[in-house]
């Protein structure tokens, strides 16, 4: 892609790629976040994974694996801690980020031991420990449109979110190869990553719910949106983007499916509609798998749909959206509250 780097900062220092050595003095639970996710329509394998200081100790680094396998397979997870030095992060006990070009150009990696959930039990709880199995992965990733920084978008209040004060993301081309016990897996998909620092699990009984949908089409047009909101259901961030002919342009939500109560791991059918200053965009989608976590007081992170508990449900999925004719596989990360 013959783009200038500035196309795909969108005006971000190169230094905002980079993670902080310590944080900002004064803030309580100050957290610096990474997160990186990639579906392989081929392979029918998606992967979910998450770098972050733990709020209450900087220089702890939580690393959260979650990949959804093809059928009945099941998803497999992982969390692991490690006192990880400067010159090393984001890296945590077995996944590692590495930035080789801002922007432009990042590597991910995993070493270490997983466990298999089958769906049933991951949908309706949390999961319980079970048989260890090794998995590796080592990804390429290049990105593929310009860094969306929500905060520059209208009606984009960072200032009202519990869970960071500077975000922004990118979509993704990730390559490579996953190995699962004796299985290689050549792995080709498309993705997002992201980058977010600030106070995180200060204020957990204000978060809702939220959906993060993106999606990058051959012809080099993509997509990507946020909306979060309250318990009470009230939204307190709507923002989106599209990408036409090389230049994104920020768009308002118009319609954003919730995640429902009976949500499936797959076939669900999905429609967005964004609108930009260049016209009105619908998308429609199918859903070809999802991951399952719980997020807990204290910020912990439960794997499993533990809805019951009045805690966020976390669904983050992957589906096959549709665009004018086009097709492309993208993210679609939701949660909500149920009682």
């Amino acid at each position: 892609m013959n783009r200038d780097v500035s196309w795909f900062s969108s005006g971000l220092a190169g230094d905002e790629e980079l993670a902080l050595a310590e944080p900002p003095p004064g803030v309580w639970r100050f957290a610096e976040n990474f997160l990186v996710a990639a579906y392989d329509p081929a392979a029918e394998v998606g992967l979910w994974t998450h770098l972050g200081t733990w709020p209450d100790d900087f220089g702890l680094w939580e690393d959260e694996v979650l990949c959804s396998l093809p059928g009945d397979d099941g998803m497999l997870w992982s969390f692991g801690y490690h006192r990880t030095e400067a010159e090393r992060r984001p890296a945590g006990a077995g996944l590692a980020f590495r930035c080789v070009e801002p922007f432009r150009h990042w590597h991910a990696t995993y070493d270490g031991v997983v466990v298999r959930t089958p769906y049933d039990e991951a949908r309706t709880g949390r999961v319980r420990d079970g048989d260890k199995e090794l998995l590796r992965f080592d990804l390429d990733l290049e990105c593929v449109a310009p860094a969306w920084d929500p905060a520059a978008a209208h009606g984009a209040d960072m200032a009202a979110q519990s869970w960071a004060s500077r975000h922004y993301q990118q979509l993704i081309r990730a390559t490579g190869e996953m190995h699962l016990e004796d299985r290689t897996i050549a792995f080709e998909g498309f993705g997002a990553r992201d980058h977010s620092r600030g106070q995180r699990g200060h204020a957990v009984a204000h978060f809702g719910g939220h959906d993060l949908f993106t999606a990058a089409f051959p012809s080099g047009n993509a997509f990507g949106m946020m909306q979060m909101w309250d318990p009470t259901g009230a939204v307190n961030l709507a923002a989106g983007y599209v990408v036409l002919d090389g230049v994104l342009h920020h768009a308002e939500i118009v319609e954003a499916p919730r995640l429902p109560a009976d949500f499936a791991i797959r076939g669900e059918e999905l429609t967005l509609v964004l609108r930009s200053p260049v016209g009105v965009h619908e998308l429609r989608a199918t859903t070809m798998a999802s991951v399952l976590a719980t997020a807990r007081p204290r910020l912990g992170m439960a794997f499993g749909a533990d809805g019951p508990s009045g805690e966020t449900v976390l669904v983050p999925g992957f589906a096959r959206w549709e665009w004018d004719g086009e097709l492309a596989y993208g993210l679609t990360e939701r949660s909500d509250r149920f009682t």
